[in-house]
């Protein structure tokens, strides 16, 4: 493998150059250029691993100055490959992808060498040199086949998705193209992602693959980009081949690979958030994992379950006094914790025919509602399982698949007495399936009554603990609503709503271009939102996009909020420097500091 020393790279004579840059008065910085690397921040010493040469990049919105460095953080989820096992010997949450914005290649560079003072070693077969145009080499293997299934508009001013599928034969072209066009409209029709539609495009990918579907039991099959499950459980798909997938990625275009997702062709529950956005081709469960995955990278947040790792972002606080939402709070200027109790969280993957699943807790009898959520695969029919809670039976009712599925019971007049309790899940058969007949997880929450614990208001905005897997305690926005919670939801919250529209405006302008045409006709071309909406007008109601138009610094209030304008009859003519600015707002967003729904530019007549 290709292996790379930063120290070596770097001459005195470019150390030098950016020290100077950074010397400068800063300015508006109208370029952003970017580098990626993976680093273990539970070993600082060892080097960093290449991901993404220095290039120039989409212009970051946090990137305002010409000494300015921002970095984005997601976690690593997938398996390590073998390419990457070298610099990375061990696989581990601590291991983080770092992506360093700044506003010139020196910038970034700088940051770089501060960021990985032991050097870097690049990653995988097809390894790109610190600064390249050809990011990731070139493929023996055929060309993929790149449709554009979403189009509104350049990708230099748009967020872009890339469904890349996986498992999916030449002669399974049409099913590939079809199951994207359909997970499509599940993401971006009806609640979920429908109102920022206008800020996206979404790309197909077609790399064909020897072999039909993903790889069991931690073998991955001869497929395009390795997709595997770790045992015949269905919870985490991972690649075994992340280079090849970035590659492919990068084949889109420039600009084009802002959130790239691997869709394996495969029937049943199973994902992965990180880097890739991982899911199936599951009518019943790709769409439900594929939305909370994208959730977590859109809004670069952590989990809102209870019982898991990471914890963080604009969902998520460590205490009372650190929470960032009290504009959304329900009671403003109150901020009080909803007290609730998880009093389990067991994902067991236990194959039911073994026999029954016994589960016994102790209530402290203090609190007086209560939910309890199961999931379970291979139950298809009603007669496949049997649940009782304190020797009774708690009536279900199959959703008539195997695939894995969310069922919940709660009771919210009474909570349980204090003492001993016991949950009982039984298999009923067939044991003989390729989908086995396994309890995935049982989880029970405890909540006191309304004064106390916001429970009948589903919009409630306050402090709800969740406890990760060791059992620390942190903070969320809302109980149940949001789908960083409930799998089962189709809505966010609105902190989760406020928070994505500006991590998208981060990465995109409302206004994507100023033309003027017979010398004084100008016309503003914005992206479709507010008045302008036509797929979606209902979005619109409460939107509305406000235009101004200044010449010289002085707004021409004549021209206030129109689109298309003749110059010529400003005061004093056209002649002159112009500047437009335009402003998108909407309840979703109640708090804007930096201005990011904002956009202008400045033209001279």
């Amino acid at each position: 493998m290709t292996r790379l020393l930063l120290a070596l790279r770097l001459a005195a004579v470019a150390f030098t150059a950016a020290t100077a840059d950074l010397d400068t008065p800063t300015q508006d910085a109208t370029t952003t250029f970017s580098t990626k690397i993976l680093i273990d921040e539970a070993a600082p010493l060892q080097r960093c691993t290449l991901i993404a040469p220095i290039q120039e990049t989409q212009l970051h919105r946090r990137v305002v100055s010409s000494s300015d460095v921002y970095e984005e953080r997601t976690v690593r989820r997938n398996r390590n490959d073998l390419d990457e096992l070298a610099a990375h010997p061990r696989d581990a949450t601590n291991q983080v992808f770092v992506e360093i914005f700044g506003a010139s290649e020196s910038v970034v560079e700088q940051a770089l060498r501060t960021r990985c003072p032991n050097g870097v070693v690049e990653s995988g077969p097809a390894a790109p040199s610190v600064r390249t145009n050809n990011v990731l080499g070139v493929s023996t293997l055929a060309t993929p086949i790149i449709r554009k299934i979403v189009d509104s508009g350049d990708p230099k001013n748009r967020i872009d998705i890339v469904f890349m599928g996986d498992g999916y034969t030449a002669a399974e072209e049409a099913k590939f193209f079809a199951d994207m066009e359909r997970l499509t409209t599940d993401m971006f029709t009806g609640d979920t992602f429908a109102q920022y539609l206008p800020l996206f495009n979404v790309w197909a990918v077609l790399q064909p693959s020897a072999e039909s579907g993903i790889g069991v039991g931690g073998k991955p099959k001869n497929t395009a980009f390795g997709l595997y499950r770790d045992g015949t459980e269905l919870r985490g798909v991972y690649t075994s081949k992340s280079s090849e997938a970035r590659r492919v990625c990068a084949l889109v275009g420039a600009n084009a690979c802002d959130f790239p997702s691997l869709i394996g062709n495969d029937d049943f529950y199973g994902g992965l958030g990180g880097e890739f956005v991982i899911s199936t081709r599951s009518p019943t469960s790709g769409t439900i994992v594929l939305r909370h995955e994208m959730g977590h990278n859109f809004g670069k947040v952590g989990e809102e379950y209870d019982g898991g790792q990471v914890y963080d972002g604009a969902n998520s606080a460590a205490s009372l006094s650190t929470i960032s939402w009290k504009h959304w709070l329900t009671t403003p200027g109150t901020v009080r914790e909803e007290k609730a109790a998880l009093t389990f969280t067991d994902h067991m993957w236990y194959n039911l025919k073994n026999g029954p699943y016994k589960l016994s807790f102790t209530a402290s009898g203090k609190y007086k509602r209560w939910l309890l959520v199961m999931t379970a695969s291979g139950a298809a029919n009603d007669a496949s399982l049997s649940i009782t809670l304190d020797g009774k039976p708690l009536a279900w009712k199959s959703s008539g698949v195997k695939d894995r599925t969310f069922y919940t019971w709660e009771n919210r007049t009474h909570g349980f007495a204090a003492g001993k309790h016991e949950i009982v899940v039984s298999g009923n058969g067939p044991f003989n399936g390729a989908i086995i007949q396994q309890l995935c997880s049982l989880d029970l929450n405890e909540y006191m009554g309304e004064s106390e614990f916001q429970l009948d208001n589903n919009d409630a905005i306050s402090a709800f603990p969740t406890w990760d897997g060791s059992g620390v305690k942190t903070f969320r926005p809302n109980n149940e609503k949001c789908l960083m919670r409930n799998m089962l939801s189709t809505k966010f919250c609105a902190v989760c709503i406020e928070n994505m529209w500006l991590k998208f405006f981060e990465r995109v302008q409302l206004i994507d271009a100023v033309a003027v045409t017979n010398a004084t006709r100008a016309t503003l071309k914005v992206i479709p939102l507010a008045q302008l909406r036509a797929a979606t007008p209902s979005a619109a109601s409460n939107e509305s996009i406000t235009v101004q138009w200044l010449k010289g610094g002085v707004e021409q209030t004549q021209f206030r909020d129109l689109f298309v304008v003749d110059l010529a009859s400003a005061t004093g003519g056209a002649s002159g420097q112009w500047t437009v600015r335009a402003k998108f707002q909407t309840p979703a967003v109640r708090l804007d500091p930096r201005n990011l729904l904002q956009s202008e530019k400045t033209f001279t007549i």
